[in-house]
C-alpha cells in the first residue's frame, strides 16, 4: 500500500510540471553489477526502490531544461542572483 501511495505522490507531482505522459513506477534496481568477494564468490547485491533509469533520465532531462529556461528567463528581466550567506546566531543563554 505505501509503495502505491509513493507512486501516486510521484504521479501527482508532474502533473503539477504538466508531465502526465509520465507514468512512474518504482522497481527494485540493483546498485551495481555483480560484486565478488576476496575467495571469488558472488556477493548478494543490493537493491533500490526507485525509478528506472529511462523514467528518471527522462525527468532529469526536463527539469534541467526547466531550470535552464528559467534561468534565461529572469537573465532577460535582469533579476540578480546572489549568494548570501547566513550568519551564526548563538543563542543567549540566561542565568
Amino acid at each position: 500500500m505505501l509503495r502505491s501511495l509513493h507512486d501516486a505522490m510521484d504521479a501527482a507531482i508532474l502533473g503539477c510540471y504538466g508531465w502526465s505522459d509520465v507514468q512512474p513506477h518504482c522497481e527494485f534496481i540493483p546498485e551495481s553489477e555483480e560484486e565478488r568477494d576476496e575467495s571469488g564468490r558472488a556477493r548478494r547485491e543490493k537493491h533500490r526502490y526507485r525509478w528506472p533509469d529511462e523514467i528518471r533520465d527522462v525527468v532529469l532531462a526536463r527539469l534541467l531544461q526547466l531550470n535552464r529556461q528559467q534561468g534565461e528567463e529572469e537573465s532577460l528581466a535582469g533579476a540578480k542572483t546572489a549568494f548570501v550567506r547566513p550568519t551564526k546566531r548563538v543563542p543567549k543563554v540566561s542565568r
